[in-house]
């Protein structure tokens, strides 16, 4: 994603070495956040299937999971499920 990210929004994508949790209001993209951790740990080798994402809701898990997808035919990675 090419956005210009909050420094608390920077060191939730770069966590490393523990689990992450993400709260925060509405609108404030922690959708955004999470895609973008997702990318960069497919990236780094991490398979997809060793990733637990949880949402509060149907719609904003389905709407994750959108956006993941797209995220993920952005980068080129789909090679990687198939």
């Amino acid at each position: 994603m090419s956005r210009e990210w909050t420094e608390n929004q920077k060191r939730a994508i770069k966590a490393r070495g523990h689990q992450c949790l993400i709260s925060a209001a509405a609108g404030s993209g922690k959708t955004a956040v999470l895609t973008e951790r997702v990318i960069r740990k497919l990236k780094s080798g991490v398979s997809i299937k060793n990733m637990l994402i949880l949402t509060f809701t149907n719609n904003a898990a389905h709407e994750m999971k959108d956006r993941i997808r797209r995220a993920i035919k952005k980068a080129c990675l789909e090679k990687m499920f198939v």
